[in-house]
């Protein structure tokens, strides 16, 4: 499923999410790829470091 697949008001919630875990946690920006990288590869994707 691409991320064009899910609707805005997910994408907003994925991103708040995102956020909220970045400052409570104070994770990372390569802690966060790796943590996405887990999720989307259980669905057949992968996260790309660009």
């Amino acid at each position: 499923m691409a991320i064009s697949e899910l609707n805005e008001d997910t994408q907003d919630q994925i991103c708040d999410l995102l956020e909220n875990l970045q400052q409570i946690e104070k994770l990372k920006n390569k802690d966060m790829r790796i943590l996405l990288d887990k999720i989307v590869r259980h669905y057949g994707g992968k996260v790309v470091n660009k």
